[in-house]
């Protein structure tokens, strides 16, 4: 379980148990040794727009290029199967839990891309160099700091401090991406508030209430490698629309609302805004100080165009294996057997989801730290 204590200050922060050697940041290979440069693909450059009152010349432009990208990647033959033929339910209840039955999914493949992708990033792996080039669907930068418009590079050179997206030949739904932090000098193995900041803008920019981004820390003796998915959704996740009570509330509309999910059996906080700024700022420092704890497993969940972020976090389990998804968290969960799709009911996945939760001491804690740090960066 998490556990937290009281220190001098005005912050609840989590215990800190991470050994020297493995908060050092692993460096990367220097750039001229990079396996993608001197790629060319699309480039995206997002405004600097925080208000939302400056879109890019061609509204909707970055939603259309994702998708045309990954469907010309399904057209290929790339994925390993067709996820829009997948059957989905919803699962009798209160909740409304969702359930997909595909006897292809494979659950250990983000493992499988994290080990086989994302870290051979030197020369010398042609294999999987190859995986990565055939994988790219685009790239996203920050644009000119004094231009608020987006604008499309249709070839560029791939982006030093940009994001890779790739497709994800496993998909969980369609369009399912990963969003890979590209040539900062070390590896990130947290997340930090600029790549956040960078991806939150990207969900504001894509403008359809569909995408869902999806971020994942779990904990491990070997660090992480900080990164992204996203997919598309026809409908709402469980979690978007049950009731919340609130637990802070903003004081204008640059702040940020934190309200807890009411009657839902994994703790959740969630954080409300109108300012991507604002709110990017808060849940990245509050996620700054979880991580600082080797034991805390959390997930976030970015939707409604980047307004909302949910906070799914889960207790330590070693003896279970692996942790929830970001989608299951949301109450989408993913079956490969029809007798196990058939059978699914809302009290079996609650006991699932309850298993993964803070108790009640641990949340109360989370939601004293997430309100001390509210108050102490607002705005």
């Amino acid at each position: 379980m998490v556990s937290f204590k009281q220190l001098d200050g005005e912050y609840l922060l989590v215990k800190s148990n991470i050994g020297s050697e493995q908060s050092k940041c692993h460096q990367m290979p220097p750039r001229e040794n990079w396996c993608l440069s001197g790629i060319k693909t699309h480039l995206y450059l997002i405004g600097n727009s925080t208000e939302g009152n400056c879109v890019s010349a061609d509204e909707g432009l970055l939603d259309a290029l994702l998708l045309s990208e990954w469907e010309d990647c399904s057209w290929k033959g790339l994925l390993k199967y067709d996820v829009t033929m997948c059957e989905t339910k919803i699962i009798g209840g209160e909740k409304e839990l969702l359930a997909q039955l595909n006897d292809k999914w494979n659950s250990s493949f983000p493992a499988e891309f994290e080990k086989n992708t994302l870290q051979p990033l030197g020369p010398g792996k042609p294999t999987h160099m190859k995986i990565l080039r055939e994988n790219l669907l685009f790239c996203i930068a920050s644009g000119e700091k004094e231009s608020c418009q987006s604008q499309l590079i249709p070839s560029a050179a791939i982006p030093m401090d940009g994001f890779l997206i790739l497709v994800n030949v496993n998909p969980v739904e369609y369009g399912h991406i990963f969003l890979v932090p590209y040539g900062t000098k070390r590896r990130p193995e947290f997340l930090h508030k600029e790549m956040f900041y960078l991806i939150s803008r990207f969900a504001k920019e894509i403008s359809n209430c569909s995408l869902k981004v999806f971020f994942e820390h779990s904990s491990s003796t070997t660090p992480d490698y900080a990164y992204f998915q996203a997919a598309y959704f026809a409908n709402p996740l469980p979690v978007e629309l049950l009731p919340v009570i609130t637990v802070y509330d903003c004081k204008d509309n640059k702040g940020v609302t934190i309200s807890e999910l009411a009657d839902y059996p994994l703790k959740t906080l969630l954080f409300t805004s109108q300012n991507l700024e604002s709110l990017v700022g808060l849940v990245a420092e509050i996620c700054s100080i979880l991580q600082k704890d080797n034991n805390v497993v959390f997930n976030l969940l970015v939707s409604d165009c980047a307004t909302k972020v949910f906070l799914f976090p889960q207790v330590h389990l070693p003896a279970a294996g692996s942790h929830l998804s970001t989608w299951e968290c949301g109450g989408y969960f993913i079956y490969n057997k029809r007798s196990e799709f058939d059978s699914a009911s809302e009290a079996e996945l609650s006991e699932r989801l309850a298993a993964a939760s803070l108790d009640d001491q641990g949340f109360h804690a989370l939601k004293q730290l997430c309100c001390s740090v509210a108050v102490k960066i607002a705005p």
